[in-house]
């Protein structure tokens, strides 16, 4: 089973549109059994994966369905862990996707995570557990599942840092700003911090116990590794029948491949500057809207979700695009996988 997070520091760049599609196309097209875990407090995926009555019922009977919020908030008082039987999962018929849904609530525990990271710093096992609660959901649900896809906030703080460390890969998906470029290097530069303080709070555990640190008698390890990034929202024009970036966003995009390998080169073992660029999705223009209403992935849509007219060659267009990104995000993942295995 692999654990995948959609995330970028800068917000605005398309990412829930792109992890909810990419997870969607894993399940009906590749036959996958998928999860999407909704770990933004803005709960854009939840939002967009289930209609609005669906939605209401979610959270019209907090007492009775539960979410995220649910999951990791035991970890606060230290017991009452949910079982794999009880975990909060409801299904999306549109997407026809499992999903975990998000809740505005989680907000309120990034202080608790954060706390609980500094004090596992000195190997303090209660906090080892709770900085390592998303690990525990993942291997609580690697039986279920195939692929679990993370949609996280625009942040680089203790909540996106917990589902991060918990993940084997990450992808960003970015816009043709100088902004994007960046948060590349924040990322970066957290990143790293994230590993050694990582590995050092592992080390004085295994130093004051005398026995190195498991989540259920399996040893943890930093494996996060970068599949790539997609460029996003852009606007395209044609030169001689081929589909070009205009020259403004052209500009931008030349500079990502040579800035993202580098500041993400620790993250990136046996991976090359160009199977990092895992796809380009030109600007969509009123295709999101329109899946946004229907609750289904922009390859689903058809004329009773309003398509008319060149809108469905746009459609088959990104089923093209979605399914090439599919491809390369399988393809890096073996790459991976073959490194590991040597």
């Amino acid at each position: 089973m692999k654990a995948i997070a959609v995330f970028n520091n800068k917000g605005g760049v398309g990412k829930t549109t792109l992890l909810c599609n990419v997870a969607s196309y894993f399940k009906i097209k590749n036959e996958q059994r998928v999860l999407i875990v909704d770990a933004d407090p803005q709960c854009n995926a939840t939002i967009y994966l289930f209609p609005p009555e669906r939605i209401n019922q979610f959270y019209n009977n907090s007492s009775t369905q539960k979410s995220l919020y649910h999951i990791i908030h035991p970890y606060k008082r230290g017991k009452g862990y949910l079982t794999i039987d009880e975990m909060p999962i409801v299904h999306s018929d549109g997407f026809d996707i499992d999903c975990i849904i998000g809740d505005t609530r989680f907000a309120v525990l990034e202080d608790f995570l954060s706390s609980e990271w500094i004090a596992s710093k000195s190997g303090e096992e209660r906090a080892l557990d709770t900085t390592f609660a998303f690990k525990s959901l993942i291997q609580s649900l690697a039986q279920r599942y195939d692929y679990i896809f993370f949609d996280i906030g625009p942040s680089l703080g203790a909540i996106n840092r917990s589902v991060l460390i918990a993940c084997d890969y990450f992808i960003i998906p970015m816009s043709s700003d100088i902004f994007s470029i960046k948060a590349i290097e924040n990322i970066s530069e957290s990143l790293h911090e994230w590993k050694e303080d990582f590995n050092r709070s592992l080390a004085e555990y295994q130093r004051k116990e005398k026995i190195a640190y498991t989540l259920n008698n399996i040893p943890i390890t930093f494996g996060l590794q970068f599949l790539g990034y997609v460029n996003q929202q852009y606007t395209v024009k044609r030169i001689e029948g081929q589909a070009r970036p205009v020259k403004a966003y052209d500009n931008i995009i030349r500079r990502m491949p040579a800035k993202i390998a580098s500041k993400l080169a620790e993250f990136t073992p046996k991976i090359n500057q160009e199977q990092l660029i895992i796809g380009e999705i030109p600007n969509l223009h009123s295709l999101i809207p329109l899946s946004q209403a229907a609750n289904k992935p922009i390859f689903k849509l058809g004329g009773k979700d309003g398509v008319v007219g060149a809108h469905f060659k746009k459609v088959s267009e990104f089923e093209n695009v979605i399914g090439k990104i599919n491809d390369h995000i399988l393809s890096n993942i073996e790459v991976y996988d073959n490194f590991l295995a040597q």
